[in-house]
Formats: C-alpha cells, structure tokens, sequence
C-alpha cells in the first residue's frame, strides 16, 4: 500500500512516498528561497503551493492510499474570515517578541499560570505572543482567523478547517490536562476559540477535495490526515512513543523528547511539555545547532571541508567553550536575550579547535536539559538521533561519548515524515495501531559509546558550565 507524507518544515518543503512493503520509494524537498522565507517568518500561500509541488512531482498519477500532513510545533499565520493570509507564518525564530516575552516573566505568577497551563514558557518560540506583536503593529485580530501551516495546508487539501490538538498543543494555546484550547490564555490572547480551527486527532482524517486532487495529481476523496508536528512525528517514526526511548535530532535547531503518560512540569521550567499524536510529550529544544554550523561555514574563506577540519581535531585538547546562543537561549534558561560566541580564544586555536568546540558544546546545550529530563521522566533505556548530525560520524561519536551511552542512528533522515507515514497508513487502514511502526527502529545504525573519553568530556562539560555561568548578556 503506497502513502503520501507532505512536509512544510522551518526552513524547506518535503515530500515522500512510503509503501508498507518496499518502504521510501520516492522522496523530494526544496527549499525555501527568499521570496518565501524571511528571518522567523514565511510566505502561507507560498510555502503550501510550494509543497504541494514537491509532492505532485513524485505523486501525481500513483495509487496513494492516504495522506499524512507534517508541519512545525511553532508557526502561526493570521488570516480573513475566508481564510486567505494576511500575514505571514511566525515561527519559532522569529524575534521581536522577545521583549514582550521578557516583560511576561518578570512577572512570576503570570510566567508559572502559563507555562503550568500550557507546558510553554513565555519566549519568543512560541507564535502566540506574535499576535500581542502584530496588535502592537496595528493590525486589527477582530474577526481574523488563526492558522497553523499545516492547518492552512489541511484546509486548502480538504475545506475543513481543522487543526491537530498536537500542532496547537505547541503553539502554546491548549490546556494541557483539559487538551482543549485554554480560555484564560486565549483571553489574554485578545482571541476566541472561533479564531482557532477545531482540534483534531490523527482519527480525524478527512476525504481530499477536488482542488487538492488537480493540486497533486491525485483522486479526490483520497484520506487526509491533519497536520502534526514534526517532534511529536519523529517520536513515532523512531518506535519512540512508548516513553523507554528518547530521541535526539539536531537538525537547525535541536531537541530531545521522550513520550509520557502525564504532563511532566519540572519545579524550574527548565523542560517543555506538548501534546503529542496519542500521549504528552516531555522534552527541550535548544535554538542554536546546525544554524551554528552554517554560520561558521559562512565565515570560513580557506575553503576547507568540514571533513578536513574533523580530521585535524586533537582528541584529547582544551578547545575555545562555544556558547551556541547566537539566535538566543530556548532550554534550560529561556532567556531569548542570551547571545554567545567562543570563549578562551587564544592565538593558538585552530580552525580545528574552534569546530570542535562548537560541536561539542551544542551537545552540551543539550546535555544541561538531558541531566534535568532523566531526573523527570528517568534515564532512557535507548537514545535514537536523527537530523543533520547524521552525516558526520565524529559528532555522532561524541554524542555518544558525552551522554555515556550507546545511540542509534535513524537510517533515513526526517524521522518526522516517516512517522506521518505511519499516520497515513493507520488513515489507510493498514496499520492497526501506529505505536508499532518500526521501520526506522529495525533498520537503525548502532554507534557504540567508547568509555575512554568519559573523562575527557566530562572536564569539558565543566568548562561549558562555567562559562555558562559567567556569561549572561
């Protein structure tokens, strides 16, 4: 049976055809080019014309069975009443909230009423304080309507104006234990729940309609199923969702998640905790990952490889501390205002040097929420990486290393598509119960954790933790 995922993510448009036999039998991404993405925000209109052509070239004219939608956990757009944009998709990166957000946690009881509702701290990654900014701005939200990406997407494929409780869930706007939209948050909000699209579940699957058929290719009444977000998704295509496996992916940004039975709220909101596909989700995202990366490519001039630079690192060297705030602090310290850069610079430090410590210290950044999420939810018997880290097995190594622990490596890398995949499937009536879709699991890469550098990268996580510390502003 062949099903059809289309993924609008932060940063490109994705497409992949999976059959329950064969597995991945096509797959397309482009990605976004500056008419359609601006620092934090994109174009609605075009990101979903641009998905669906992605996935019309490797679609159009199969059998598809059923279609699975993915989209962010962050991005809100607003629309008119019939649902045409008329802003653009603000996303986890976008920054001018950060004011606003840091003026709501000075405020201890507000910044504890919101985060224990919500599981989502006052911060610029979530979308839902853009709607303060855009009122600041002067647009008028009375009789607006509020859109998700991937809601915007679902209502151009189907009609139906349906959101998951899941994408929502990460925007900041549902009661985590009611897992309906909040109402003191929405009046705070200055919104009503007739803004908001109904929520859904990945039950809710609904037939493609005939503009979403000639946009793909595709027959109408095909099973669409409603937008999830790619976290909660790679929680399912890595057979994660049980809660015995946490996963890692860093990709632009990085996260790690395990899947709970109950909202999990540390005593000093160090973690985030959304609604997941059928579960909570416990977890942290740190802003700066393989956007750190494509920044210090972009100020390299030598020319030279990432690969050569690998090769050159000294195994056992002090290297400069990297502090990857350059967009910001998500996890553990909210802090949007937070910048970094190296620290200990001397005239000794290579280029070398300097890409070793920022690829060990984005792991650190992790690390600090890691020692906090087993605290919460215990030590994961299994730790599964996807995302741009794959492609270097040093970096894969020395994540091993520093969280002492042996990781597998999904084999393909959008863990999130594989686990709408799973969505569709379920929506096709193929798969009874998505929690055992194993295709990414079974197929997985061990890389083996080496105890003779425990050591090492323990004296290295201190020096991050100073600097940490030290640095502030």
């Amino acid at each position: 049976m062949l099903v059809l995922v289309i993924e609008s993510s932060t940063s490109s448009a994705k497409a992949l055809l999976y059959d329950s036999e064969a597995g991945v039998v096509g797959s397309s991404q482009r990605v976004y080019g500056e008419a359609v993405l601006r620092t934090g925000m994109t174009d609605t209109e075009k990101v979903f014309l641009l998905s669906m052509n992605v996935a019309e070239e490797i679609a159009r004219g199969r059998e598809v069975a059923a279609i699975a939608l993915c989209g962010t956990w962050h991005g809100l757009a607003v629309c008119n009443e019939d649902l045409i944009p008329v802003s653009p998709t603000i996303s986890w990166d976008f920054t001018g909230t950060s004011d606003i957000c840091s003026q709501i946690r000075k405020n201890e009881s507000a910044t504890d009423w919101m985060y224990r509702t919500t599981g989502c701290m006052p911060h610029n990654t979530y979308p839902r304080h853009a709607l303060t900014w855009l009122r600041a701005q002067g647009m008028d939200l009375h009789g607006k309507k509020i859109v998700t990406q991937g809601g915007y997407n679902f209502f151009r494929l189907t009609g139906e104006y349906l959101e998951s409780c899941c994408s929502q869930s990460g925007n900041g706007l549902v009661n985590l234990n009611a897992l309906d939209y909040d109402e003191g948050i929405l009046y705070y909000l200055g919104i009503n729940r007739g803004q908001l699209g109904g929520l859904a579940s990945y039950k809710d699957a609904r037939p493609l309609s005939e503009e979403g058929a000639n946009a793909l290719g595709l027959h109408a009444g095909i099973p669409v199923v409603p937008a999830h977000a790619d976290g909660a998704l790679n929680q399912v295509g890595n057979f994660a969702n049980r809660g015995d496996r946490m996963t890692m992916s860093i990709g632009t940004s990085g996260a790690i998640r395990v899947s709970t039975t109950k909202p999990v709220l540390p005593k000093g909101r160090e973690l985030w905790c959304y609604y997941g596909v059928d579960k909570w989700v416990s977890g942290a995202a740190i802003a700066g990952a393989c956007n750190c990366v494509d920044w210090f490519r972009n100020m390299q001039k030598s020319g030279t490889t990432f690969e050569e630079l690998e090769r050159e690192q000294s195994p056992e060297s002090d290297t400069p501390v990297f502090l990857p705030f350059i967009v910001g602090e998500r996890c553990p310290g909210w802090n949007d205002g937070r910048r970094g850069g190296f620290v200990g610079l001397d005239a000794s430090c290579t280029q070398a040097d300097l890409y070793k410590g920022l690829q060990m210290e984005i792991l650190f950044n992790l690390y600090q929420c890691y020692s906090v999420l087993c605290a919460e939810n215990g030590r994961p018997e299994q730790v599964i990486v996807s995302g741009g880290i794959s492609h270097s097995r040093r970096w894969l190594q020395m994540a091993a290393d520093i969280y002492e622990q042996d990781i597998l490596v999904a084999r393909h890398p959008d863990a999130s598509s594989m686990g709408a995949a799973a969505l569709a499937l379920f929506a096709a009536g193929e798969l009874e119960n998505i929690n055992d879709f194993k295709a990414e699991y079974d197929s997985a890469e061990k890389v083996f954790c080496d105890e003779a550098h425990f050591a090492y990268y323990r004296r290295q996580y201190e020096r991050y933790r100073e600097a940490y510390e030290e640095v502030r502003l």
